[in-house]
């Protein structure tokens, strides 16, 4: 007699668990209590005769059981979400797409004609957003975020390398004497990122320079401090994502990128289901457009 199967709903939230090795955090995801959770497992464990964790005062560990069913059953467990997308997912289907600023601006954006010629069935929702938006609540397929991994319960593929380099308002350059003398950044208005306050402290650091004497300016995120380099003084920008700025002669950039950074630019999507349909060409249409910015 074949021994029956165990439940769906505790597979699934085994293989939340496992991920998370949290009772909590899969708790979380599925929209359960922690004690049901806990339930669950412990009625999983007793329908296979084997124990699957290792329950300790703040931590949880899987046993040798535990990790081999695990790697077991997850290629089956995404084979029905896959399966189950590819029934119900309209032949045209909406792709909800968060993403920092820069690139939906000067990547995204320029091309999105392209990427609808190229993948008509697509629907591509674009929304801008330098906060990381909670991708476990399900507002948005998948996001483009800067920054480095892991982040807890999300997959991540990079897409590029970024360096950081110098932008200043057109003349800036001539009347600072910038040309080949990185120490004249010294007099030079400075504009600075709440968010980010330590950023020119840091690239000064960096160079060995000294401290800047010139005027400080204080703007509150990135968006805003790319564009007072338009006018009022020298701002931190991302290369190559920005480097159209500087191509269309808005900006002047006096010296070469310093990097590339620990950080990236990197697609990250919940890794208990499948992308979407239109995702994987999303992901792909993007770190190509990407590899085409200036090297």
């Amino acid at each position: 007699m074949r021994r029956p199967l165990p439940n769906l709903n505790f597979l699934m939230t085994f293989e939340a668990a496992a991920r998370q090795l949290s009772f909590k955090q899969a708790a979380k995801q599925l929209h359960i209590t922690p004690s049901a959770v806990s339930q669950q497992i412990q009625q999983l464990e007793e329908s296979l005769g084997v124990t699957l964790f290792e329950r300790h005062n703040r931590a949880l560990t899987l046993t040798e059981e535990g990790t081999r069913y695990l790697n077991q059953i997850q290629p089956h467990l995404k084979g029905l979400r896959r399966a189950t997308l590819a029934l119900t997912t309209p032949l045209h289907s909406r792709l909800r797409v968060s993403m920092m600023p820069p690139v939906a601006a000067r990547v995204v954006l320029p091309g999105m004609e392209t990427f609808r010629e190229q993948h008509p069935e697509v629907e591509l929702e674009v929304e801008t957003n330098l906060a990381n938006m909670d991708l476990q609540q399900g507002s948005f397929d998948l996001a483009i975020r800067y920054g480095q991994p892991p982040w807890p319960g999300l997959s991540h593929e990079k897409l590029a390398e970024v360096m950081i380099q110098v932008f200043t308002p057109n003349g800036f350059t001539d009347r600072y004497g910038l040309a080949g003398n990185v120490q004249a950044m010294t007099r030079v208005p400075l504009v600075h990122m709440t968010g980010r306050p330590q950023a020119w402290q840091h690239w000064f650091n960096q160079l060995g320079l000294p401290e800047p004497e010139g005027p400080q300016y204080y703007v509150d995120d990135y968006p805003a401090a790319i564009q007072a380099a338009e006018t009022l003084g020298a701002a931190l920008a991302l290369y190559p994502v920005e480097y159209s700025l500087v191509q269309s002669g808005r900006v002047e950039a006096p010296f070469p990128p310093l990097g590339p950074l620990d950080n990236a630019i990197y697609a990250v999507y919940p890794d208990n289901a499948e992308l979407p349909e239109g995702g994987r060409s999303f992901i792909d249409w993007l770190k190509t457009r990407l590899a085409t910015l200036p090297a």
